[in-house]
């Protein structure tokens, strides 16, 4: 070897060795930086396989509670579907010598087309309440023409190709009864 020889190679092994070092220290940064990011308060991971481990471990706990919070809210989707949804309310006039529209008829329903309708006749001298309960959008007892309606007017809300099926009466804007 000549004399100018060992003085490169001192250089070029100092200067990879230089390189080396920075690139340890930003190494190192990035590890401190994933100890703080992933891992808790209470466990310091020692090394990059203990980081790794770590969040594999959060991943797996995230999944789980992610399966869990599905199956609360298909639960509460069902228990929902049980919730009155729907109203319909046709306000009339049942006597000919009242004012106004007094009387009404109003169907709550869910979204399996179950509930109730209520109606108030009103009088000048009594008023009277009915309730009828609806399954599946019909009723064991008959109802009156408003009744159905109010039925129709909820259903009609809750889904439009179901009220499609469904034919309304006409639509009432006043009834009078004429007495002779």
């Amino acid at each position: 070897m000549n004399a100018q020889t060992l003085p490169i190679a001192s250089l070029v092994i100092s200067g990879l060795a230089l390189v080396a070092g920075v690139y340890a220290i930003i190494a190192l940064g990035k590890v401190r930086t994933w100890r703080r990011w992933f891992s808790d308060q209470k466990e310091q991971p020692e090394n990059l396989e203990q980081i790794i481990t770590s969040i594999a471990s959060k991943i797996q706990r995230l999944q789980t509670g992610q399966e869990q919070h599905k199956q609360q809210l298909t639960e509460l989707q069902e228990t929902l579907s049980f919730a009155v949804q729907q109203v319909g309310i046709v306000r009339y006039n049942s006597q000919a010598d009242d004012g106004g529209n007094l009387s009404f008829s109003l169907a709550l329903l869910d979204a399996h087309r179950s509930g109730f309708v209520i109606t108030s006749l009103h009088g000048r001298q009594q008023n009277r309440i009915y309730s009828k309960q609806i399954k599946n959008g019909d009723s064991e007892v008959p109802l009156s023409e408003e009744e159905r309606d109010a039925v129709f007017a909820a259903i009609k809300t809750l889904s439009k190709p179901l009220a499609a099926k469904l034919k309304p009466t006409k639509p009432k804007i006043k009834r009078t009864v004429v007495k002779t």
